[in-house]
């Protein structure tokens, strides 16, 4: 059940509102009383011991993160008898799957290139990180528009660390069909790839205003591969085409 709005965590973080929400565990935009701000909480309701060992893992994870565009994690805390919570910045904006409804169809070539360019050197500093960490579930919702223009990447909910000797992943596996790759969905674990992947599906999505199919449905030849992006919007050229299918 959804935390209620005004109830204080930690004696610190008054909740505001619910931003998102899941099966094991909510997002909500709160106000920091001590230092007078807004900000985000993530809350992690499935107390098990492995799922609360993978919500410290990655608290440690988010927090030696510093990147313009990736939320800040400040810490995290556990309430006993209620969950986990993780406070990171509060990101103001529109995320771009907001964009896409509202224009009800493809978005500007050049904001687009702008945007997924900002992503790509988030996720390039992220995959350089020792280990890599690796965002898995990229799409339009997961990326934010600042009132500047300025894309950030954000909703870290199944991020995980890459370990190359297994290419695979404790705790969750949650994806987003059409933008998962392969063999997310498949379950034979993930790395950078998977995230370019990701990334390339979801500037298809930005620049046709389609939810590209299943990867694994065209692997399975259930559904036909998408028409390439120029064919879809004129505005594209041949080469930015080509790139997003490749």
């Amino acid at each position: 059940m959804p935390l209620n709005t005004g109830i204080i965590l930690n004696n610190r973080y008054r909740i505001v509102s619910l931003l998102g929400q899941g099966g094991f565990g909510a997002v909500y935009r709160a106000w920091d009383m001590e230092m007078k701000a807004p900000c985000a909480v993530k809350e992690n309701l499935d107390l098990s011991a492995e799922s609360q060992r993978q919500f410290e893992r990655e608290a440690r994870m988010l927090f030696n993160l510093r990147h313009s565009g990736l939320p800040k994690v400040y810490g995290s805390f556990t309430v006993p008898g209620m969950g986990q919570y993780l406070v990171m910045d509060f990101i103001e904006g529109e995320d771009l799957r907001e964009k896409l409804d509202k224009e009800g169809g493809p978005l500007t070539l050049g904001d687009v290139q702008k945007w997924i360019g900002e992503v790509c050197d988030a996720l390039s500093y992220m995959h350089s990180r020792q280990p890599a960490i690796i965002h898995r579930d990229i799409k339009p919702a997961n990326i934010k528009i600042t009132p500047d223009g300025e894309a950030v990447l954000v909703d870290f909910g199944i991020a995980k660390e890459f370990d190359p000797g297994q290419k695979t992943f404790t705790g969750a596996r949650a994806y987003t069909p059409g933008y998962a790759s392969p063999e997310q969905q498949g379950g034979k674990g993930t790395d950078a790839l998977s995230d370019i992947y990701s990334l390339g599906a979801t500037t298809y999505a930005l620049l046709t205003g389609l939810v590209p199919p299943s990867a694994t449905d065209i692997i399975s030849e259930i559904t036909p591969p998408p028409e390439p992006v120029e064919r879809v919007n004129a505005q594209v050229p041949k080469h930015v085409s080509l790139a997003i299918e490749a």
